[in-house]
């Protein structure tokens, strides 16, 4: 085969090359934008005023004293507060003076809670039923 010839079929064998790998980078770019601008969609339609709430999956809606005694021990800075019976429960809790023997291990609680404007728990009331 001649040089010329050769050369030809080199640079046309590049250039189809070249052109499979515009063509797929721009299918690929495309398929990203899609996908992002369907994601973003998708995130403006959720509903962003849904916060955590302290509610049981099933049952009554009402807590154990042992679910109460965890609630309370795991009170860090900034949670709300516990009012358990009329005795308040803020962060943090002093566990050296904690008088755990207020709380009914074995009792049934009624929760209640009072929640700020914004709709942030403030307050958990839990009384013994």
């Amino acid at each position: 085969m001649d040089y010329a010839t050769r050369t030809m079929l080199e640079m046309s064998a590049s250039c189809l090359l070249f052109l499979v790998a515009v063509v797929s980078g721009l299918w690929l770019f495309q398929n990203g934008a899609t996908l992002a601008d369907s994601a973003y969609f998708s995130g403006m339609t959720q509903d962003r005023t849904i916060r955590q709430t302290l509610s049981p999956l099933s049952g009554d809606g009402r807590m154990s004293g042992t679910e109460v005694f965890q609630a309370i021990a795991r009170l860090e800075e900034g949670d709300a507060e516990i009012v358990v019976d009329g005795v308040r429960y803020a962060s943090p809790v002093n566990r050296e003076q904690w008088f755990s023997d207020r709380i009914q291990l074995h009792g049934r609680y009624s929760v209640s809670h009072e929640r700020d404007t914004d709709g942030r728990l403030m307050c958990l009331i839990v009384v013994t039923r």
